[in-house]
């Protein structure tokens, strides 16, 4: 299935937690997704949850700045923890809350099978490159420095393999600049990516087509 990226107007019913790490491409895709008025149920980062640091003069908690910046992103959302170690915990939370589907968009270990299956109808990665091409931790630095011309992003489903899951959407930017620098394109991936995932989740009762990746 590689459906064009749509305005994604209509309202969605389904609930959503977004994986991600501090990385400025995960950042934009949670800014995308708020500006198009689809927050995520829950943010699940990959780390241990911060401890209390208590002050000598107010005891407060004093968060790290990643915790910081995203409050400021998006306020109201809650915050969970997944570290490699605790995606049990993680799956258990993602289950109370009845999460529909899972997005990740920038996760630095492979994601546990208990973790993917916690979401009720799929999970997915949102990869920076037209899939099967530019697999990898860092796609976009990796297509600049092969002075690409052609971008675009991927939908793929989770498996035990990085990157290899069968595709849901895919597709191409349309935007062109002489020179893309990689927070334009980290940018402009992160709108694309995050309206092709709004639109496969309001076509997920109509069926899916998955694209299985050549190897």
């Amino acid at each position: 299935m590689t459906p064009e990226a749509g305005k994604a107007t209509r309202p969605m019913q389904y609930r959503f937690a977004l994986l991600m790490n501090g990385a400025n491409f995960a950042c934009e895709v949670l800014r995308s997704l708020l500006n198009l008025q689809h927050p995520p149920e829950l943010l699940i980062l990959p780390e241990y949850p911060p401890a209390p640091e208590l002050t000598p003069l107010n005891r407060e908690i004093v968060a790290p700045t990643r915790q910081r910046q995203l409050k400021q992103l998006a306020p109201t959302i809650e915050t969970g923890y997944a570290p490699s170690p605790l995606q049990a915990q993680c799956a258990s939370l993602l289950r109370q809350r009845a999460i529909d589907f899972i997005l990740v968009a920038c996760w630095p270990y492979l994601i546990d099978a208990v973790l993917i299956e916690s979401a009720a109808k799929a999970a997915l990665n949102m990869h920076p490159s037209m899939l099967p091409d530019y697999r990898g931790p860092d796609p976009i630095a990796a297509q600049l420095a092969d002075n690409q011309q052609r971008f675009g992003v991927s939908l793929h489903l989770l498996n035990q393999r990085f990157d290899r899951g069968d595709i849901i959407a895919r597709a191409e930017l349309t935007e062109t600049t002489l020179n893309p620098t990689r927070s334009w394109l980290e940018q402009r991936c992160a709108r694309l990516g995050s309206k092709l995932f709004i639109d496969a989740l309001n076509g997920y009762d109509a069926g899916w087509r998955p694209l299985r990746q050549a190897d």
